[in-house]
């Protein structure tokens, strides 16, 4: 077995808590240089990560002849071009989630990922992940009948208080048209519903400047709240609804047929199933439908799609059909209009 030797460009909290030690634990492949956005950083990760070469930048990791691919652990703005620079320099391409600013820098990471030929994975939304399986299964055997609706609910307080100071999530260029969770709820109802067709949004900002990390005022430009009607290409209505804004948190998936309800508590990663006129209950897993989600197989699926030409999502594609439902919810707030997706 050939070793396969890899870069980290931004080694943040997921990296070093998820991805370091899911890579490090398989056989063959070769953590050897990161970059981060300081020397100091860098340094101080690559002692936590036992990483051994620390590059002062990343053009400079992505030109070591001796790397096969690039971990991408950077906030959406530098997605892109890194993701490009990398893939056009021959190297397989694992990038974080919230894919890019905005549809036009997916689509372009798309273009470039075909062009290069090589494997350009997404990191997967842990939301719903141990229950993928299930939930197809369920839909295949009809027991909720036929679907009529969908809700997505994923409500926050982070920035409830007006003088609360924005990050990383709520500055436009750092994120660009991400807004809290949606693109992430979007991956999730695109494995189990598939595509989008149309989208119509309403965004709400309630605090229109607030303070930056450096004590000056910034416009805020990322909405507070995002009301969400969609439909997927097999009818399937699904409306999304996210606050940043809530006094009282929480995240739920509802999925209602005709024949009963599947309800999801995604902070305790619980779903329940509830027959038409019966009470709800504890969803059972099958052992051939299980994922650990404590320990996930991100990593080994991105080392078997290099090695194995394995298959693997979410894939650039995948990226791209939900920051094309985000783009299209942001041109629909604008425009105020209905969009249906290409």
């Amino acid at each position: 077995m050939n070793t396969l030797r890899m870069g980290i460009i931004g080694c943040g909290g997921i990296c070093r808590e998820r991805h370091v030690p899911g890579f490090r634990k398989l056989p063959g492949v070769e953590l050897v240089a990161l970059c981060n956005r300081s020397q100091a950083s860098g340094e101080a990760a690559a002692r936590t990560c036992g990483i051994p070469a620390v590059e002062a930048s990343p053009e400079a990791l992505i030109k070591r002849p001796d790397l096969d691919a690039v971990v991408i652990g950077t906030w959406p703005y530098r997605h892109k071009a890194l993701s490009v620079a990398a893939l056009e320099a021959g190297k397989h391409v694992f990038c974080q989630a919230r894919m890019a600013m905005d549809l036009a820098e997916a689509e372009a990471m798309c273009a470039v990922a075909r062009k290069a030929g090589r494997v350009a994975m997404l990191c997967p939304v842990p939301i719903g992940l141990k229950y993928d399986a299930t939930v197809t299964r369920l839909l295949r055997e009809g027991v909720l009948g036929e679907l009529r609706l969908v809700c997505v609910t994923s409500l926050s307080d982070a920035f409830l208080e007006a003088e609360t100071p924005v990050n990383w999530r709520k500055e436009a260029r750092f994120s660009g048209l991400n807004m809290h969770t949606f693109g992430m709820y979007v991956e999730v109802m695109h494995r189990w519903f598939g595509p989008t067709r149309t989208v119509t949004a309403l965004a709400q900002t309630f605090t229109v400047e607030r303070p930056a990390p450096d004590g000056d005022r910034v416009t805020v430009r990322i909405p507070d709240q995002y009301l969400v009607a969609s439909e997927t290409v097999s009818g399937v209505p699904v409306q999304y609804t996210f606050s940043t804004v809530a006094a009282h948190p929480g995240d739920q998936v509802m999925i209602h047929g005709t024949k009963g309800t599947l309800r999801y508590d995604v902070a305790d990663d619980v779903m329940f199933l509830a027959p038409r006129g019966g009470d709800f209950a504890e969803l059972a897993v099958r052992p051939e439908d299980a994922y650990d989600v404590a320990h996930w197989r991100v990593e080994a699926d991105f080392v078997a799609a290099i090695r194995e030409g394995a298959e693997y999502h979410p894939n650039f594609e995948d990226g791209r059909r939900y920051m094309q439902v985000v783009q299209a919810a942001h041109d629909a707030v604008q425009g105020g209009r209905r969009i249906t997706l290409a």
